[in-house]
């Protein structure tokens, strides 16, 4: 009853967030026949929701009451707006079962305590600072300080309601809404019936984002609002035209401010542009569609410069620290630099196999005849092209996942279509029988990975935490026995239940590599003249500190926890 009723309760209050986004999404897109008009809707408002909590923590008033009054707005509007809703009536068959095979495991992953390595590290203790001071301050000790954060400010949100476990789920939902969008535009835009390619184009983008509905990153987020943004650019060949071009700017303005490498987009956004007027009749002028540009680039600006020109402002640099190497370094220098790109170039990869068919689409004469099926490879194709040439980083070609989703259901649908009527259907049989089977495994594979780290109360997440993050027994101690200034080596991967603040990271002022070289007595020396007075240590990783002869001399072992010891600095 009470993992029951926990996760009922989460679900209760995305259900909330979801619909107040939507509602607030509505009051923009009011009247659409669009077949993507719900999903827009939905992305529409949570970025509206991010500028909201953006203006607030800027103004130092980030706190319970303001989160509930913008979540209290949302939902106003959107009881407002329920009852003019169409309710959509669900295609049965064997779509319907891909579907729910292929969402039901990611419906558990986000219910468990914050695990994963970037969300410790330093989306939640971001989030989890400006949630208790309600302004939005740079806090230097934890990695990124200057990234901007728009996505991050709902999980501040999340933070302020006292509740992690939202924050995983909000950005699981952004993978949610996404499934719907590309479900709802290949409906749109593909040749009917199109219940099959659409339901195996959402089967693609679940299965290859899967990994990622247990974490609180802002990598579905990106994907959500660029994909919305997509869809858009493509209403806007039709009135009203202008009113969806800012609104794709505004989107794509919400996901620069969440990420920097959305700022590669701005190029393409301005080729659509130009395209657009091209496509809308002959003779374009530009003093005709100066307020399309000028509006667009308001729209752009509003959600994601204050961002930037905070960074300019404090740092010289608006894209603090990718910028440094010609607009100089702050907190990084040129070798943190290095390390960066180097360590991208160690995690490389390529996307996962079932993008691949979308390399075809451009050969396939049917599809080329589908204005929005060459409009989403190009955009597919720019999106990966920057990416391999840039950082390879897998991670990081996810917002082009749900244009390559839905180009690759294209292509395998096109390609069983040409076969004979009775091959056709044995083939097309099988290959249902054999996603059934595949997606049931994964699920049930899935499911019993996340059921054991759901913890509906206070002793179950312990004994997850102390199962799942090192050290976290010596982060528990150090919070009833505080030290004044805390270092710790290599456990940057659980910094969000540490100490407020503790120091230590790769990067900055306080890396790794200008401590953990020293010997013992200029290491004390080096901690003691900044302040320091307890050292935490990952000996799994940072092996050799601990085992110099005179360690002991200079440091004090207070408490272990299997690979991680807490060592007090001696007078």
């Amino acid at each position: 009853m009470a993992l029951t009723g926990f996760v009922l309760s989460q679900y209760a209050q995305l259900l909330a967030f979801l619909t107040a986004c939507w509602g607030l999404g509505a009051l923009l897109w009011p009247a659409s026949d669009l077949a993507t008009r719900q999903p827009l809707r939905i992305a529409l408002g949570m970025g509206l929701v991010a500028c909201a909590l953006q203006g607030l923590a800027i103004a130092g008033l980030l706190n319970t009451a303001s989160v509930l009054a913008v979540i209290g707005s949302g939902l106003l509007a959107a009881a407002l707006q329920v009852r003019r809703m169409a309710w959509p009536r669900l295609a049965l068959g064997w779509p319907l079962l891909l579907l729910l095979l292929a969402t039901l495991p990611t419906l558990l992953a986000p219910l468990r305590p914050p695990l994963a390595w970037d969300a410790l590290m330093y989306h939640l203790p971001h989030a989890r600072e400006w949630a208790l001071t309600g302004h939005l301050g740079v806090h230097e000790w934890l990695r990124y300080p200057w990234f901007p954060y728009n996505f991050d400010l709902l999980f501040a949100a999340s933070l302020v309601l006292g509740n992690d476990v939202l924050p995983q789920l909000i950005h699981a939902s952004a993978g949610w809404v996404t499934a719907w969008l590309v479900y709802r535009l290949a409906a749109q835009y593909l040749p009917a019936p199109a219940s099959a390619p659409a339901a195996l184009a959402t089967v693609f983008w679940l299965v290859t984002s899967r990994s990622h509905y247990s974490a609180a990153y802002v990598d579905m987020g990106v994907a959500l609002f660029l994909t919305a943004a997509f869809a858009l650019m493509l209403a806007s060949i039709r009135p009203p035209g202008r009113t969806a071009v800012w609104l794709a700017a505004f989107l794509l303005g919400v996901a620069a401010g969440s990420k920097y490498q959305v700022l590669g987009l701005l190029p393409l956004f301005g080729a659509a542009l130009l395209l657009r007027h091209r496509l809308q009749g002959p003779g374009w002028r530009i003093h005709s569609e100066w307020p399309t540009w000028l509006g667009a680039a308001l729209c752009f600006a509003l959600p994601c410069l204050y961002w930037y020109v905070r960074n300019a402002l404090l740092t010289g640099d608006p894209f603090n620290p990718l910028g440094g190497r010609l607009l100089g370094f702050s907190d990084w220098n040129l070798d943190d630099y290095l390390w960066q790109f180097q360590d991208l170039r160690n995690h490389a990869g390529w996307p996962h196999w079932a993008l691949w068919p979308a390399l075809a689409a451009p050969l396939l004469r049917p599809l080329r005849r589908i204005p929005a099926l060459r409009a989403a490879w190009l955009v597919a194709a720019y999106m990966a092209l920057v990416w391999l040439l840039s950082s390879r980083y897998p991670r990081y070609l996810l917002p082009a996942y749900p244009l390559l989703s839905l180009l690759s259901a294209a292509v395998c649908v096109q390609l069983l279509r040409q076969l004979p009527t009775k091959l056709r259907l044995t083939v097309g049989t099988a290959l249902v029988g054999v996603l059934v089977l595949a997606l049931g495994f994964i699920g049930a594979r899935s499911i019993a990975k996340s059921w054991p780290l759901i913890a509906p109360n206070a002793a179950a997440r312990d004994a997850v935490l102390q199962q799942h993050v090192a050290g976290y027994r010596i982060w528990q101690y150090l919070q009833t026995h505080p030290q004044a200034k805390l270092y710790q080596l290599n456990l940057e991967d659980s910094l969000y239940y540490a100490p407020r603040a503790t120091w230590g990271d790769v990067f900055g002022p306080w890396r790794y590599r200008d401590y953990q070289n020293l010997a013992a007595q200029p290491l004390h020396h080096k901690l003691k003249a900044e302040g320091f007075t307890a050292l935490v240590i990952h000996t799994g990783r940072a092996s050799t500190v601990a085992q110099q002869p005179a360690f002991l001399q200079y440091f004090e072992l207070l408490l272990v926890d299997g690979e991680v010891s807490l060592y007090g600095l001696r007078p």
